[in-house]
């Protein structure tokens, strides 16, 4: 199943796309759906397996627009 981590940033965004492609981790970069109920923006998609290497990147990279991670 795959999980979906919201950004309000465009850049961080893709500055965790980049991430996790040096990672090697699996990942597509979509705009952010509208049944979220979120600002606009872009989103991260990813295997949820990856869900806490996900988490420990957002925080390293000090990605601060991130809105969480949701399935």
């Amino acid at each position: 199943m795959n999980n979906i981590a919201p950004f309000r940033s465009r850049s961080e965004a893709l500055k965790l796309s980049r991430a996790l492609n040096d990672a090697h981790i699996a990942n597509i970069v979509i705009n952010t759906p509208r049944n979220l109920g979120l600002s606009c923006g872009l989103s991260v998609v990813f295997n949820e397996a990856h869900s806490e290497r996900v988490r420990s990147l957002i925080s390293e990279k000090g990605l601060t627009t991130s809105l969480g991670i949701y399935r």
